[in-house]
């Protein structure tokens, strides 16, 4: 049965139990649904389910189920006789109980959409609906009068000239589109308990279960279709299942993992084939219009970064709704072809993935080592999670186990700068990798060099040269070690620094490369770094460590912009120990001489630098004696105040004149500061026992400087009450 057959010369009476209408205010709805109902083929919708009822002295419909699926109906037909200018002859009446606003709007409608669409040079529908006379500006107020209004703006898009007689005919004369419609009375055996059976069948549908419908429908047409929908619902259910987020409040709730998973695979695919840059270009070219739709949906004005846009949407799961993926084609069907491989490949590999324990996760995850769930059923990152998962889905079980390639390609992941278009390159780089690492072990082929270049292009140059060093057979040797001080929160992966510290080739001064050294390095630099950057307990009042590193050259430590930053945060620890470029010959020498020995020996780390620092304080008196550039040294070896005064954070050293040091409280320009010889004179007499019971009642204090010009200095000062002025007055006379 056709609509007007079922309804012509009837009143459809909205009851007040029925919520407001809302298919037009819901685009990923509202449009499917019209496209449905414009299309070829035929179009089924379901059951309408109503009664008969009086009703002001008219007999009316009053439907239990349909009442969104009608309103639209009705506004659809109305569309169209206007356009015909035979408005006159539609004879179905739409009226709300106790809505007197959505009434008084479908009847005023009624009346004068034919004469508002015989204006050829009208604007948008909707705004030319609030702005006729008849319309009443509190209507808008009411949403199922502003979605009416809205489900109008859409059908005005879709009906043009070119297709509006194919429409009418299809909608008017045809069976094309029908419904099984019912009457809910006792000769039918139903009553108004069917309505609560109904709608008694739990909460709608989540956007899992959306996408996934719209998937089976797409898939159904491929040859993978049988299989694809028995691994859906059974082995890929399983997975997520058993790789659910177990410490959720509500874990047995998979849902969001599993959309998750399929947009982490759709970025990737659309990364990687560059489909999406491609139907962009089309939708611009051939429909202008959707294109500034498809703007204002995104609320991104620039086009440059639409892509960028849509994919940060689908990586968050942020709604985009089905209907943008449809007409974006972020579902083709290559995609399912990839996503079919890619699924097999994530059931195969998870529970072995979940056992490698590479990388801790951040602090923020409960879990200890990254696993498949934080990789493939969370929200994503272009620049982390989203590469690991795809060196997931690429491996081959071959030559090459599923350890060291992971190994390696987190090493490599994890230090390197990626953004969407270096994704791409990475994603190339693992396909070609993975093929060769399935024939032979991963680190012949970085031994050999040849993949060297091709590396470079994707990753960062300094990492892949550190990952072919670690494929050398005396890096092999110390693996087991090597592989845990990769795993340590501070240095996740980037070791180079034991490289450096022992390398592998003979060099005066340094230590030789062998497994007792790699253990006794790689602990040292374990004990001290971690995620917090230096380990707190180096860092306590005594700053025993940062003392201990200035007892070596070049005497300073830290790095530079300008000024000579001393570490602090986390990011600058890394950048000091990590980075190749700056001079870690104090640390290197520290840990040489005092560090790695104590090691060795079973002696503690904080006893032996404590031991050591102390006992080269000893002689600072004789020691700021000496003529020579670094004299400075002393001063920061043996005054712990120092530290304390400069939160550690920076020194500015006048490079020209050598001998003039300022500790800077803080690093912005106007910070409070003094000069460093200045200060630890202060400290003598502020420390000073006997001076200060010689001189009762004197106090000292410092006079810091703020911006660039003047000096700082130290001064003592005594507080006279008023009475003892006077006396000292009258002793005096």
């Amino acid at each position: 049965m056709n609509f007007l057959l079922a309804f012509n010369n009837t009143t459809i009476l909205i009851p007040l139990l029925q919520r407001d209408y809302v298919q037009g205010g819901k685009e990923d709805v509202i449009n499917p649904f019209l496209d449905k109902l414009f299309s070829d083929n035929s179009c089924d919708l379901n059951y309408i389910y109503g009664y008969e009822q009086d009703y002001d002295g008219e007999t009316c419909f009053i439907p239990v189920d349909g009442q969104q699926r009608l309103t639209t109906l009705w506004l659809l037909y109305l569309y169209l006789f206007a356009r015909h200018n035979d408005s006159s002859n539609f004879c179905v009446t739409l009226k709300f109980i106790s809505r007197e606003y959505a009434e008084d709007f479908s009847k005023e409608l009624k009346d004068n959409l034919q004469k508002l669409l015989s204006n050829k040079k009208r604007k948008e529908l909707s705004d030319e609906i609030v702005n006729q006379p008849w319309f009443i500006c509190s209507w808008y107020a009411n949403a199922t009068v502003r979605n009416m209004i809205m489900t109008l703006n859409y059908i005005d898009k879709k009906i043009n000239d070119s297709n509006i007689d194919r429409v009418w005919k299809r909608l008017r004369e045809g069976n094309s589109i029908n419904f099984k419609f019912l009457r809910m009375d006792k000769s039918n055996g139903l009553d108004d308990d069917i309505y609560i059976k109904m709608n008694g069948r739990g909460r709608a549908l989540t956007a899992f279960e959306n996408l996934k419908s719209l998937m089976d429908e797409n898939v159904s047409k491929l040859s993978i279709a049988q299989e694809w929908r028995e691994r859906m619902d059974n082995a890929w259910t399983q997975l997520f299942w058993d790789n659910r987020d177990r410490t959720k409040e509500h874990s047995e709730e998979i849902d969001a993992a599993q959309i998750h998973c399929f947009y982490n695979l759709m970025v990737l695919y659309h990364i990687r084939s560059n489909e999406l840059n491609d139907r962009l270009s089309e939708i611009k070219d051939e429909n202008l219009r959707q294109f500034q739709e498809l703007k204002q949906y995104l609320k991104e004005p620039d086009n440059d970064k639409i892509v960028d846009s849509i994919l940060s949407r689908i990586q968050k799961a942020e709604g985009l709704s089905l209907i943008w993926i449809e007409r974006l084609h972020l579902l083709p069907e290559g995609f399912y072809q990839k996503a079919f491989e890619w699924m097999k490949a994530l059931e195969k590999n998870s529970k072995e993935v979940n056992k490698l324990e590479l990388y801790p996760l951040p602090q923020s995850c409960k879990e200890k080592f990254y696993n498949i769930n934080w990789v493939a059923m969370r929200g994503s990152s272009i620049d982390r999670t989203l590469p690991l998962l795809y060196a997931v889905l690429v491996y081959k079980d071959g030559a090459t186990s599923m350890f060291d390639w992971m190994r390696t390609m987190c090493n490599l992941i994890i230090n390197t700068s990626i953004d969407r278009k270096r994704l791409r390159k990475i994603m190339e780089a693992m396909d070609s990798l993975s093929k060769q690492a399935f024939t032979r072990n991963i680190y012949d082929v970085l031994k050999e060099g040849g993949i060297r270049e091709s590396l470079i292009e994707a990753f960062d140059k300094a990492q892949v040269d550190e990952e072919v060093t670690k494929a050398s057979c005396e890096s092999l040797k110390c693996k087991e070690k090597i592989v845990e001080l990769e795993n340590s929160p501070f240095f996740a992966g980037r070791i180079k620094v034991l490289f450096d510290f022992l390398p592998q080739t003979k060099t005066d001064d340094f230590d030789e490369w062998n497994i007792e050294n790699v253990k006794a390095y790689s602990s040292v630099l374990q004990e001290l770094f971690n995620e917090n950057g230096l380990n707190r307990k180096y860092d306590d009042e005594k700053y025993y460590f940062r003392r201990a590193l200035m007892t070596y050259p070049p005497y300073k430590y830290g790095y530079k912009y300008g000024i000579w930053r001393l570490c602090s945060s986390v990011e600058e620890w890394k950048k000091y120990v990590k980075d190749s470029k700056i001079d870690k010959e104090a640390l290197r020498l520290l840990i040489k001489n005092q560090l790695a020995p104590a090691t060795k020996e079973n002696r503690d780390i904080y006893d032996t630098l404590k031991y050591y620092v102390e006992g080269a304080s000893k002689s600072y008196l004789e020691d700021i004696k000496q003529k020579d550039d670094n004299v400075h040294r002393f001063h920061f070896i043996h005054y712990p105040s120092v530290w304390k005064y400069m939160e550690k954070k920076c020194v500015l050293w006048n490079e020209k004149q050598n001998h003039k040091i300022i500790l800077k409280r803080k690093e912005g320009n106007n910070s409070n500061h003094i000069e460093l010889r200045t200060y630890c004179l202060f400290c003598d007499y502020k420390d000073d026992t006997q001076l200060k019971l010689s001189y009762e009642g004197w106090k000292i204090d410092t006079y810091e400087k703020r911006g660039e010009n003047g000096d700082s200095c130290f001064y003592f000062y005594k507080t006279i009450e008023k009475a003892d002025i006077i006396k000292s007055v009258s002793i005096s006379s």
